[in-house]
């Protein structure tokens, strides 16, 4: 028998179907939980995120809006069939899934301060962020060390033993890409061209972000909590401390690789599943750093959450 363990994307899985394609295979619950987010924020989701609205990934807003929506969408139809994990992971926003998942925030909640954490972030200082691969990590840091003449540049996500995610001012990223492509042979893909989250250059936005935090309802989880600043769970994770961790979470480095691993040590016969658009963390988890079964939500066949569930229960 196997462990499910459930990992929802961030924003860089987005892209125009992510809602649409859902209404053949996840009527009803993208049904509710339009209705409910429309409700709750006061404007037309299911309208806005159409796959022919071209305004619908202009504000960062809705990108948050958007991915987090279609991510509770999967783990209502897995949870529809009976399938339950005991331990959980997001990725940047996909945080926020996961706390809703361990039941530290109810939906509805997480959902307003995913709206106003897009919100603040639109408004927030300018910047580019860089995925870079197959990299080791040690040369990636002599990079960033000899690209930081030409402005901020930081590694922001250390999401595999060869992923990586740069964030910075451009000046700093073109010098990091230049030698990552012509020096290293590495490659390099921009993966925002507006913000660099999860940068010092961020700071202001977290402390913007702080005092809605504070004001939400917060819930002792049931579920342990692997925040992306620690990489490993917390082991007390009171209001105050959710609110101190979701705050740093705003400018510090998403430590996946670290999360990852701390949720191999708890469940060594782990499945992980992601739970969510695309298949961005599915294929991160090459057999070269993880050899746990991966698994992921978002697939054409009209019964593939049928068969999700025959594989991680064995029966429906």
């Amino acid at each position: 028998m196997t462990t499910p363990i459930f990992m929802f994307p961030g924003q860089s899985s987005r892209y125009p179907e992510l809602l649409s394609r859902l209404r053949g295979s996840a009527p009803d619950e993208l049904a509710a939980t339009l209705g409910e987010a429309s409700s709750a924020l006061g404007r037309d989701l299911e309208v806005h995120y159409r796959a022919d609205n071209a305004a619908m990934f202009v504000t960062n807003r809705d990108v948050q809006v958007g991915v987090f929506l279609a991510n509770h969408v999967h783990l209502l139809a897995l949870e529809r069939r009976g399938v339950r994990a005991p331990l959980s992971l997001g990725l940047s926003l996909g945080e926020y899934n996961h706390l809703v998942h361990v039941g530290a925030l109810g939906f509805v909640e997480a959902l307003q301060l995913v709206d106003a954490r897009g919100t603040l972030y639109d408004a927030g200082p300018r910047g580019e962020m860089l995925s870079v691969f197959p990299l080791p990590l040690a040369e990636l840091e002599e990079v960033v060390a000899r690209a930081r003449e030409h402005g901020v540049v930081e590694i922001s996500g250390y999401n595999s033993p060869s992923q990586h995610v740069l964030a910075g001012e451009p000046a700093a990223l073109a010098a990091a890409s230049d030698i990552v492509r012509e020096q290293l042979g590495g490659e390099c893909v921009t993966i925002e061209r507006h913000l660099p989250m999860h940068s010092s250059l961020f700071e202001p936005v977290g402390a913007a972000l702080a005092p809605l935090l504070q004001a939400a309802r917060w819930r002792a989880p049931r579920l342990p909590y692997l925040p992306n600043v620690l990489g490993a769970i917390e082991p007390a994770p009171t209001p105050a401390r959710l609110v101190e961790l979701l705050t740093l979470h705003v400018y510090r480095p998403v430590l996946w690789r670290a999360s990852i691993e701390a949720a191999l040590r708890r469940y060594p016969d782990a499945t992980f599943v992601e739970v969510g658009p695309r298949a961005v963390l599915h294929n991160l988890l090459t057999k070269r750093w993880v050899s746990a079964k991966r698994l992921r939500t978002d697939l054409d066949t009209p019964d593939h959450y049928d068969a999700l569930a025959k594989e991680l229960c064995g029966s429906l």
